[in-house]
């Protein structure tokens, strides 16, 4: 197929993977929907061009200076890995950054997609109060051994220790023998955060 002829191989090579690159890695610090292929393929692009204009310089430097090939190979090959590779996945850190800064936050859609994600991904620890949907209440501690899964899976918590709920529906006290609760999100009608001591 016309497709895999070695230039063209290239040329999807070097236009597309520092973009793939990228998408993952954002992916991976800030969870978002799927794409359709069609268009994660032109945002690839898009990230690889940008990767390109921001080191376009040095890589013209790279080209047009023959003397580092000889000089020392590696270096030139530790450089377009370097291009590649890394800088797009730091390009991608960059921009998450970017955006929850004061001002992205005022005047563009936050990059955390919901509230879950957002509260949870700071890792602070709280006591919590869970409200199921039969009006029923679970108490535990979410520290550092709890867990929460993130978009695009649904939301479970998993507190480590648990609580007895008192009448007046606060914090009794920790239930003996407890490795903990999990609490899955169709039960979850609210759950409210008190400060950890």
């Amino acid at each position: 197929m016309e497709i895999f002829e070695s230039s063209k191989l290239v040329l999807f090579i070097i236009f597309a993977i520092p973009g793939f690159i990228s998408i993952k890695t954002y992916s991976l610090l800030c969870p978002n929907h799927e794409k359709d292929s069609t268009k994660l393929i032109i945002d690839a692009i898009t990230y690889s061009c940008l990767n390109y204009a921001l080191l376009g310089p040095f890589i013209y430097m790279m080209i047009f200076s023959k003397k580092w090939d000889f000089i020392c190979p590696f270096f030139t090959i530790s450089f377009y890995s370097f291009v590649m590779l890394v800088f797009p996945a730091f390009l991608a850190w960059g921009w998450l950054k970017l955006r929850n800064m004061e001002f992205f936050k005022k005047n563009a859609p936050h990059p955390t997609p919901r509230a879950w994600d957002y509260i949870f991904s700071q890792r602070k620890e709280y006591f919590v109060l869970v409200t199921l949907s039969d009006g029923k209440k679970l108490a535990g501690e979410y520290s550092e051994k709890s867990f929460t899964s993130s978009f695009p899976e649904d939301p479970q918590i998993y507190l480590e220790k648990a609580w007895e709920v008192s009448a007046e529906g606060g914090f009794e006290r920790i239930r003996e023998q407890s490795e903990g609760i999990l609490i899955l999100s169709k039960d979850i009608q609210s759950i409210e955060f008190f400060q950890h001591p």
